[in-house]
């Protein structure tokens, strides 16, 4: 595979996390998931750093993109855990919205969703929505869209350091003082038969 279909691969795969998270972002702001928001804008951040440096061959962005996927699928990941609540962590423990009691915006909006609001505590501080009938469960939605993130990022991470290491080699390939002709910049010019030397005469 050579290195411009790399640069068109992981192109496209920045075109798509870019308009996957956009999208998350949004449905994000509307359940004022702070944490997600958070996240997305960091992620959107970086993967126009990585974009950048795919399309004006820079190995050092792309590599800064690369370490990104990493720390991104691993936050995905967490997501994941949290809302199939794998292990101890569950969604209920409210760090996506940082202790401000929102849930995600597919609880009382999804597919077939019909909501109802009860109060939860006896005086009625705390209202808790109670969902049925939806065609999928929010936490579901939520994973799926955690799980796009996942498999692009895993994608993406090893095109990034291939590209990245391809960049590196071209650069190391060009002399950019004497450009492709290594021997120019670093020797005289060779003397020619021609030139005749003769003494000044006064």
């Amino acid at each position: 595979m050579g290195c411009c279909s790399v640069r068109k691969a992981i192109g496209i795969l920045q075109v798509l996390q870019l308009i996957a998270t956009v999208e998350r972002q949004v449905f994000d702001f509307l359940g004022f998931m702070w944490a997600p928001i958070l996240g997305n804008f960091v992620h959107l951040c970086f993967v126009v750093i990585g974009l950048f440096g795919v399309t004006q061959y820079r190995s050092k962005y792309v590599i800064t993109y690369g370490v990104w996927c990493l720390v991104w699928l691993g936050l995905n990941l967490f997501v994941i855990s949290l809302y199939l609540e794998i292990g101890t962590v569950t969604y209920m423990d409210d760090w996506l919205s940082f202790k401000t009691n929102h849930i995600s915006w597919f609880k009382e909006n999804g597919i077939g969703c019909s909501t109802r609001h009860v109060n939860g505590t006896s005086n009625g501080t705390k209202k808790i929505s109670v969902t049925s009938g939806c065609a999928l469960e929010f936490g579901y939605v939520e994973t799926i869209q955690a799980g796009i993130q996942c498999m692009l990022s895993i994608l993406a991470f090893p095109l990034a350091f291939f590209l990245a290491k391809n960049l590196h080699e071209e650069d190391d390939r060009f002399d950019f003082i004497g450009g492709f002709d290594s021997q120019s910049a670093y020797e005289p010019p060779s003397k020619s038969s021609r030139l005749h030397m003769e003494p000044l005469k006064s």
